[in-house]
């Protein structure tokens, strides 16, 4: 009989997103096909990092190998199910650390996640790969705010968000020219850089991509649909939202977005899971985000996508874990 596979489940990180990356976790190793693999939860804290034993004790991590010692016996990972959301799991800070030490992870590589990490980014890159994006501007701290500039270019209402972040964290649609510079001060006051997007306005649905018995699968669409001003902290985590899956569009539309972020996944060079969202305008998709570590919790939408063609939670884990080591 095959020794089962020693799988680091890593969560934590240094944002806002950790409280979202520990329920993510808890799904995963609550779920994790215990057969196959031998889970043990990692937490990276700024200051620390630590796994929990299957009493809850906390065991110190030797970052030299990422290892953990158990009474006298020291154990080692044969690979990694990356499921920090935020920094340094969703920018290539942790993929970096785990090529230096050789362990397989669930993820895109440095480059990949980088790069989808940062939205501007990845919005140009999109445009150059002749996807449809939103006309967006980048502002620095330090930088001189021209909002007649900016809204020449964007237009009003507009999203201004992190450039570097997730989760919705210090997003904010402004709607008057008046509110402009304090979204981008919220924005810059979490990252170093606040996009300023113009507002498309439709359907908007996200499309989970995974590798499936050896096939990149695009699961079914779902649609969001929330009474807030839009898919905010809030709506994704705190139930002020509803997820319809699969997604009421027209089948056609459908299949396309499904298409479109299969390539997606593709052209980014994209491994493991990740979750792509759009606006759906006048039957153009326009990409709003491409989400490389989704979230992942019991309510989460990629496990919702798999559920609906059959994919349970057990096998939807294994299937990241195969078709990325």
């Amino acid at each position: 009989m095959n020794a089962k596979m020693k799988i680091a489940v890593v969560c934590g990180g240094y944002s806002g997103e950790s409280v979202v990356s520990m329920r993510s976790a808890s799904m995963v190793m609550a779920n994790i096909d215990r057969d196959k693999y031998s889970p043990t939860q990692v937490v990276i804290e700024r200051h620390r990092w630590y796994a929990l034993s299957e009493q809850g004790e906390e065991l110190l991590l030797d970052k030299n190998d990422f290892s953990v010692t158990i009474g006298t016996d020291k154990v080692t990972f044969d690979g990694v199910f990356i499921i920090v959301h935020g920094a340094p799991g969703e920018n290539g800070l942790l993929q970096g650390y785990f090529e230096l030490i050789g362990l397989p992870y669930t993820t895109g590589d440095v480059l990949n996640m980088s790069l989808t990490f940062n939205k501007k980014a990845t919005t140009d890159a999109l445009h150059q790969l002749g996807y449809q994006v939103a006309n967006s501007v980048i502002i620095g701290r330090g930088d001189q705010i021209g909002v007649d500039e900016i809204l020449q270019k964007v237009g009003l209402p507009c999203f201004v968000k992190p450039n570097n972040g997730g989760s919705s964290l210090g997003t904010s649609k402004v709607k008057e020219q008046s509110e402009l510079v304090d979204a981008i001060q919220r924005a810059l006051a979490v990252d170093a850089q606040a996009i300023i997007e113009r507002f498309v306005s439709g359907t908007e649905v996200t499309c989970g991509v995974i590798q499936w018995q050896g096939k990149l699968k695009a699961l079914p669409l779902t649609e969001i649909v929330t009474a807030n001003e839009f898919f905010d902290f809030e709506a994704k985590y705190n139930g002020e939202s509803e997820e319809i899956t699969p997604a009421r569009v027209d089948s056609e539309i459908f299949a396309h977005v499904q298409q479109l972020a299969a390539d997606i996944y593709r052209d980014l060079n994209c491994k493991g899971m990740i979750r792509v969202d759009f606006i759906i305008q006048e039957n153009v998709p326009f990409i709003i985000e491409v989400n490389t570590v989704p979230g992942f919790s019991e309510a989460s939408i990629i496990p919702q996508q798999a559920s609906a063609v059959g994919i349970d939670k057990k096998s939807l884990i294994s299937a990241v874990i195969e078709g990325s080591f």
